[in-house]
């Protein structure tokens, strides 16, 4: 288990895309003060503008992701350098909210009860969970339902934000959707096979150049027999010796995905009736005769349009919204107090 497993996750689907980059910059830990007596004091740790983040905030906020790793039963010293990383990740992530907050505060961004509500009611329909289940599953990680809203509330104001700073100025073009696909062909329209005969001719480990240039010109010749539109088969007896054809005959049916790179190289391009050029693999030389292609049956570009527009935001959204932050932060003054 490492700590990408261990930091927060965010619980509405929506909020996972848009504020996933939210975990990955680090900036300093807060480490515990206590007074003289060793009772533990607040103090703060970190300067957002105008705002501050307490030792409290941080050690209340960390504490579930500490629980975790302590009872990984990890050595003593791998054990706090997992918790000090666990804290800069944690206070990191409360200087970002910060911020967003900042500018949801400054957009006067609100949200409706009935949007919690909602946005909760989606999440345990997703989840199959009952009402029951999820007060259950929050008193696990020691939150009340009240405090569960605050956090979905705050959740939808910061989605809403990515959307009117980030989402809403991004145009996804036909084509953009066109290029993904063809880029991504083999997920949508599902594997390709190919029905298979080839003709093979050995070539000696002692042979010489001189040698294997007269196999080439031999393969060569039933290759353009096979153009021309003679039977494979046929175009190989009639064009070599049968004591020098090591093999000749229908090969198989595959899955594109498992021939060799070699081979799958050779075919690309190649549909019903084609034949390959000549491969050589160092032992043999080969022609491979297509006696079938099968494209693989999924699903169309205006199938599958909607669901490839939704994962180029996604991707965008989520390059835009890093490039957004890291500007704030360069036009913010943070100060990490250790």
């Amino acid at each position: 288990m490492d700590l990408k497993t261990l930091t927060p996750r965010c619980i509405h689907p929506m909020v996972a895309v848009a504020l996933c980059g939210l975990w990955l910059w680090v900036v300093g830990a807060a480490v515990d003060a206590r007074s003289a007596e060793g009772v533990l004091v607040d103090r703060i740790v970190a300067q957002v503008n105008d705002d501050i983040i307490t030792l409290y905030e941080l050690n209340r906020k960390v504490a579930p992701y500490i629980k975790r790793v302590q009872a990984m039963a990890r050595p003593l010293e791998e054990e706090r350098r997992m918790i000090y990383e666990l804290r800069e990740k944690v206070l990191n992530q409360m200087v970002d909210e910060k911020l967003t907050d900042q500018e949801i505060e400054r957009y006067n961004i609100r949200v409706s009860e009935e949007a919690i509500d909602n946005t909760i009611e989606e999440m345990k329909k997703q989840r199959r969970m009952t009402d029951q289940q999820l007060r259950d599953s929050l008193q696990k990680e020691g939150l009340t339902m009240e405090e569960y809203r605050t956090q979905m509330e705050n959740q939808i104001l910061r989605v809403r934000l990515v959307n009117r700073e980030v989402k809403s100025k991004i145009v996804i073009t036909d084509e953009d959707i066109r290029a993904y696909y063809e880029k991504n062909k083999a997920q949508y329209v599902g594997e390709g096979r190919v029905d298979l005969r080839h003709a093979m001719m050995a070539v000696s480990p002692s042979a010489g150049e001189a040698e294997k240039q007269a196999l080439r010109d031999k393969m060569a010749v039933i290759r353009q027999k096979v153009i021309d539109g003679n039977p494979f088969d046929d175009a190989v007896r009639e064009s070599v010796p049968s004591a020098e054809i090591k093999d000749v005959g229908y090969l198989g049916s595959f899955a594109l995905n498992d021939l060799a790179p070699q081979i799958l190289a050779a075919l690309e391009g190649l549909k019903t009736g084609d034949v390959t050029d000549i491969v050589d693999t160092g032992q043999s030389l080969q022609l491979f005769y297509v006696e079938a292609m099968h494209e693989g049956q999924g699903k169309t570009l205006e199938e599958v349009s909607a669901e490839i527009e939704n994962i180029l935001y996604d991707e965008i959204v989520n390059q835009k919204f890093m490039t957004w932050l890291t500007d704030l932060r360069e036009r913010s003054h943070i100060r990490i107090i250790r």
